[in-house]
């Protein structure tokens, strides 16, 4: 059975519209390991919002829309699924919003959150849940699923 991670909208964000190589390499990985089945993604339902949000400022219409019709397979939670453990993640670690959702759904499902974002792997971490700020450690992700690119 594959190992489930969440993946935040850093990392979806990253796919399309990367402001570095670097993290574009990153968003790439993880979303091979996600198309071989190697793991199982989830991310709240936000994720569709914030990645629309972000992508419409540097994408035509035709390509937000190509990019939402061939997203990797992520298993969207719905709100109503983690909306009271978001709470308690906001009330114990002050976290912004969306953060407290994609802790929960992490929280809920007995996850790995992946993001590039530090702030919100600190707080996943504040909260228990394994977290990986990629940009940093990358190598230690692999290393967790013991293969190399």
């Amino acid at each position: 059975m594959p190992r489930k991670i969440v993946v935040d909208a850093s990392l979806v964000i990253d796919l399309y519209a990367a402001p570095n190589e670097s993290r574009a390499s990153i968003a790439e990985e993880v979303t091979r390991l996600i198309m071989q089945g190697v793991v199982e993604a989830y991310a709240p339902k936000l994720l569709i919002v914030e990645i629309t949000g972000v992508l419409s400022r540097y994408l035509s219409e035709e390509e937000l829309n190509l990019v939402l019709d061939t997203l990797p397979p992520i298993k969207l939670v719905p709100e109503e699924a983690i909306y009271e453990e978001a709470i308690r993640v906001a009330r114990k670690t002050g976290s912004r919003a969306a953060d407290a959702y994609y802790i929960a759904v992490a929280t809920t499902v007995n996850g790995v959150l992946l993001t590039n974002d530090r702030i919100q792997a600190q707080n996943a971490k504040k909260f228990g849940v394994e977290a990986y700020y990629l940009v940093e450690n990358m190598e230690e992700f692999r290393n967790l699923f013991n293969y190399n690119t």
